[in-house]
């Protein structure tokens, strides 16, 4: 999965805390890389995302990712939830909201639901 935070920390611990559950998982810190290796095959298998970033929001990755594979689970992060309608984590229709700060667990048990996992708390 793709990773994309501008905090190079937060995304290097979410991805070390993904691949010791089991899941491969790629970062990068703005919207241009994001949206770089998006145009490369393979496509992530998922998209987690925060949504305010340097060169693309997390909304306009979004979009690109569901592009290149309509079916891509797409998981957005952020500390401002008010500017997408329905905060929470829950279904936005095309993807899912978290607020920052990100409950791992939560994210865990979601991305379980769509793509398998090797263990879930």
């Amino acid at each position: 999965m793709l990773v994309v935070d501008d905090d190079a920390r937060s995304a290097s611990l979410l991805a070390r805390l993904l691949r010791a559950d089991g899941y491969e998982a790629e970062v990068t810190i703005d919207g241009a890389a994001a949206l770089a290796r998006l145009t490369r095959d393979p496509v992530p298998e998922a998209l987690v995302t925060d949504l305010h970033l340097p060169h693309a929001d997390g909304l306009a990755i979004s979009r690109y990712a569901r592009s290149r594979r309509a079916e891509i689970p797409i998981f957005v992060v952020t500390g401002h939830p008010h500017l997408l309608t329905g905060a929470g984590p829950g279904s936005q229709g095309h993807f899912e909201v978290f607020t920052k700060p990100l409950d791992y667990a939560i994210l865990l048990r979601r991305l379980a639901s769509v793509l398998g996992s090797v263990r879930v708390p």
